[in-house]
Order: structure tokens, then sequence, then C-alpha cells
């Protein structure tokens, strides 16, 4: 089984990292490929890829994980030919997501394709009740499992008052953030 882990990584957290390796546990035999969204996105305050990768590939050091460079110079257009694109590399592909993300899940670009071709893999946050959130789209949903992860990260936080949220960040991350000036207040 290959697994998709798509993000802004934006910077990578101890979260991320956490994450990958209660998927690496729970699929034993596993890889997860991390993929960084291409400058494009168009998400307020993302750094440029090359930090964000930089970073992926200095906290994710293991055989069974692959930084991939798949959007870095794309226009953005959607997880779905993302995954479309690996599935020709990769067999047996699911897609990992995080449970506050399906309420917007059908705003994503051919979300139905999406559901239906691709097993999700649901990182559950402690007070979202995936059942209920998963209710819209019963119909389509091809397969998915649930991973509690009961810890809140946020990046977001993170980029706004670094100083105080360090403790949620990699010391190999901290040093290239500061190496770099990244995130600046």
């Amino acid at each position: 089984m290959t697994i998709f882990y798509g993000g802004a990584f934006n910077p990578p957290t101890k979260a991320h990292i956490e994450i990958v390796n209660l998927i690496l546990e729970t699929y034993k035999n596993s890889k997860v490929v991390i993929v960084p969204v291409g400058n494009s996105y168009g998400k307020n305050e993302l750094i440029d890829f090359k930090f964000r990768y930089e970073m992926l590939k200095l906290v994710f050091d293991n055989e069974r994980i692959i930084i991939s460079d798949l959007e870095k110079d794309k226009v953005f257009d959607g997880t779905i030919n993302s995954l479309d694109e690996l599935s020709k590399t990769y067999k047996d592909l699911s897609f990992v997501i995080g449970s506050d993300n399906i309420i917007d899940l059908d705003k994503w670009i051919m979300y139905e394709k999406l559901l239906k071709t691709y097993p999700l893999i649901i990182i559950k946050r402690a007070e979202d009740d995936v059942d209920f959130l998963l209710e819209k789209y019963k119909n389509i949903i091809k397969k998915y499992d649930i991973l509690e992860f009961g810890k809140k990260i946020n990046s977001s936080m993170i980029r706004k008052d670094l100083k105080n949220h360090l403790e949620w960040l990699d010391p190999k991350i901290i040093d290239y953030i500061r190496k770099y000036n990244l995130y600046e207040e």
C-alpha cells in the first residue's frame, strides 16, 4: 500500500511527524508519499516550495517515506489530479485527510471522483464526529479507515507566534527556520 499525504507543511510540525509514524505503524508494509503543495496553491503565508520541501527532507529520513516534488512547478489542479499522477507509479494508493477537512471536501476539485477512486485514511481529531461528517458522502465513498490522533498542533499558530510554539517543532526545523529567517514577525 502507498499512502498519499499532501499538505502545505508550512512548516512541518511534530504533529506531521507523528501522523506519518502512526500511519507507518498501522500499515506495516506501506510507504508514505509526502506531497507538499506547490507555490500556486494560493494559501496565505505560504513560503516558497523549496523551503518546505527541504524541511520535510530534514525530518523524514526513512526508506518507507518519499518526499515528492510532484506539485513543485504545477498550477494547482486538485488533489485528485496529483493522486491520478502518482497512481501511474504507485499501486494500491490511499489518501490521508484530516477529519477537519471533511466538512469542506465537497468544495474540492472533482471530490466525487476522489472519493470513488481512492480509499481514505482519516486522521481524526478528538472533537470531530467523523460519522456525522461523512454522512453526506456515504453513497460515493469507496472505503475509509479512521486513525485516532488527539494532538492539536496548528502550523498557522506557529507562523503567527513562532517563539511561543517552538515546542511544536523538531529542533532541525527550528534551526532551518532560523538559518533562512523564515516566519519572522
